[in-house]
């Protein structure tokens, strides 16, 4: 059963269908908001197929719009690379190492956005013009997967280029990334993002110099529509 996300000290399983257990189903113990976070807006990326198929977790993390042409992605078919973790700052493809390791990928985000990727606990609120992110991975480091803060408290995510939720892998609200349940093997998919890696403040008041590349992953038909991957 899904533990409770209200503390690491607790180990009561939570309600159905929501992130607490029955002790703490009135949990006020969210992350503390900037005001800079994104508002939840799932349409904004799922209303359309080119949006939809052309954005992953990492472009959604970032609030990163970036729609290619109509003549490599329309609403029949759009199979382009998505936005990478290291490919604006010049990192090898994935497809030339596959290291997707926690430490690699912090690494790779400094490098796209010096200066501007700081490391934060969940309890700890993030500078004025940014918010927080939060970066999990496989264990044998397969993938990895974002998911932001956003306006109301709560957390959201977008599942390579399926639909934005706000959900886990259980159904559940995330209130807390690193005590939610990122399995999605119950959900027919082979991704279980069990290694968390860290909460991160990102700038919010500019937009992020993401790049696409590689090579698109995740079409195989033994994964759901919901779970194709990050990467």
């Amino acid at each position: 059963m899904p533990k409770c996300q209200c503390s690491v000290a607790c180990k009561r399983s939570s309600i159905p269908g929501s992130a607490f257990c029955e002790v703490h189903k009135n949990c006020p113990k969210l992350s503390p908001l900037t005001g800079y976070e994104p508002r939840y807006n799932p349409g904004k990326f799922n209303k359309t197929r080119r949006m939809r198929e052309s954005h992953n977790c990492f472009a959604y993390a970032f609030d990163y719009v970036d729609i290619p042409d109509e003549t490599i992605c329309s609403e029949k078919k759009c199979d382009v690379p998505f936005h990478q973790p290291g490919y604006a700052s010049g990192y090898p493809k994935w497809d030339k190492i596959r290291t997707k390791r926690c430490a690699e990928l912090l690494a790779r985000l400094r490098g796209d956005i010096p200066g501007l990727i700081a490391p934060v606990t969940f309890e700890r609120k993030c500078p004025k013009g940014t918010s927080k992110i939060a970066l999990m991975k496989t264990l044998r480091n397969k993938d990895y997967h974002f998911a932001r803060e956003d306006s109301n408290g709560f957390w959201s995510h977008k599942p390579g280029g399926t639909e934005v939720t706000n959900l886990d892998a259980s159904d559940r609200p995330i209130a807390r990334p690193d005590l939610a349940d990122w399995d999605y093997c119950k959900k027919g998919s082979d991704l279980n993002y069990s290694i968390f890696c860290a909460y991160m403040c990102v700038p919010r008041t500019k937009k992020s110099p993401l790049r696409r590349g590689g090579t698109r992953r995740g079409r195989s038909r033994k994964r759901t529509r919901r779970n194709r991957r990050s990467s």
